[in-house]
C-alpha cells in the first residue's frame, strides 16, 4: 500500500506532466505527482546505479526505468547507452537518437530522419540543435505525448538562448520564454520584473533578489505565496518540481496553479540524504 507523504489526500489527474522523483542514499525512492504530493510505493534503486537521470525517467544498470501520472515507477526492459543530452522526458544518444517518454510512462525511440544530431543543448522539454544548411540555430520541444516538434515563435531567434532549464529559458536580451506541456512557447517578457537568475529548478527558478518564480503546465509565469518555513538561502537541492532545503524540509510545486507548498514526509527518511535528483 502507498504511503502518502503529506498531511491530506487529493485527487490524481490522469494528464499529470511533472511527475518526478528523488533517491534516497539508501535506495528508497520516492515519486511526486503533478500537484507535487509525495508518495513512498516501495521502490528501491540503489544510487551509483543510475547512471541517466531524468525529470520523469532514469537509467538504471543501463535499463531506462519511467514515473507514469500517479507517480508509480516502471522499470523498462530497454537498454540505454551513450546519451549526450537529456531533458523532462527525452534523451539523445551519440548517434542522434531520440528516447521520449510520455505523460503515462509510455516510452517512444525515433530513429528514423531525425534532426538531432547535432543537439548543442537541452532543456527540460525541450532542445536546440545546430543547422548547418542554414547556418541556424533550430528550437525543438517534445510535449507530454512525447512527440517533438519545431514550434514557430516570432521574435524569437534560437540562437540567442543561453539558459536553458525546465520549461523555461532565457536571451542574451534578457528575455524570458516558458514552455507549456503541448510544446507551445510563450514570450513573458515585462511581465515580471525579474533579476539574473541564480538557481534553476524544472518548473521554477530563483532571481537575484531571492525571490521565487513558478511556471505551470499551461506555460503561465506565476510569483506565488511562499510557505512561511521556506527560507530560499537555505534550499540546498532542487529536483523537477521540488526543494529541499538544509533541514530537510520539502517543499514541491504544483504543476497546474505554480502554487508551492511544504509537504510534510510520513517517513523516518531524512530527505538530506537525497543522493539523485530528477532535473
Amino acid at each position: 500500500m502507498k504511503k502518502l507523504l503529506l498531511a491530506g489526500v487529493a485527487l490524481l489527474s490522469l494528464n499529470a506532466f511533472s511527475q518526478s522523483y528523488m533517491i534516497l542514499g539508501n535506495g528508497v525512492t520516492l515519486t511526486t505527482d503533478k500537484n507535487g504530493l509525495v508518495y513512498d510505493f516501495g521502490n528501491f534503486n540503489l544510487p551509483y546505479k543510475v547512471t541517466v537521470n531524468g525529470g520523469q525517467f532514469m537509467v538504471v544498470d543501463d535499463k531506462l526505468a519511467t514515473v507514469d501520472t500517479q507517480g508509480y515507477f516502471y522499470h523498462k526492459d530497454e537498454k540505454i547507452k551513450d546519451i549526450r543530452f537529456k531533458g523532462y522526458n527525452f534523451m539523445i544518444n551519440k548517434g542522434g537518437d531520440m528516447i521520449s517518454i510520455d505523460e503515462n510512462g509510455f516510452f517512444y525511440r525515433f530513429d528514423k530522419d531525425v534532426p538531432f544530431k547535432k543537439t548543442i543543448s537541452a532543456g527540460g522539454n525541450y532542445l536546440l540543435v545546430k543547422n548547418d544548411k542554414n547556418k541556424t540555430t533550430d528550437l525543438y520541444t517534445v510535449n507530454s505525448r512525447g512527440l517533438y516538434f519545431n514550434p514557430a515563435v516570432p521574435g524569437l531567434n534560437a540562437s540567442d538562448i543561453i539558459q536553458t532549464s525546465g520549461n523555461y529559458f532565457t536571451t542574451r536580451l534578457g528575455g524570458i520564454y516558458t514552455v507549456a506541456k503541448d510544446g507551445i512557447v510563450y514570450s513573458k517578457d515585462g511581465q515580471y520584473k525579474i533579476g539574473g537568475i541564480t538557481r534553476m529548478g524544472g518548473n521554477f527558478f530563483i532571481d537575484s533578489s531571492n525571490s521565487i518564480y513558478t511556471v505551470t503546465e499551461a506555460g503561465f509565469l506565476m510569483n506565488p505565496m511562499i510557505p512561511k518555513n521556506l527560507v530560499v538561502s537555505k534550499i540546498t537541492k532542487t529536483g523537477a518540481n521540488y526543494m529541499i532545503d538544509s533541514d530537510g524540509k520539502l517543499f514541491t510545486v504544483d504543476t497546474v496553479t505554480g502554487a508551492i507548498n511544504e509537504r510534510t514526509a510520513a517517513t523516518k527518511d531524512d530527505l538530506r540524504n537525497t543522493k539523485v535528483l530528477s532535473i
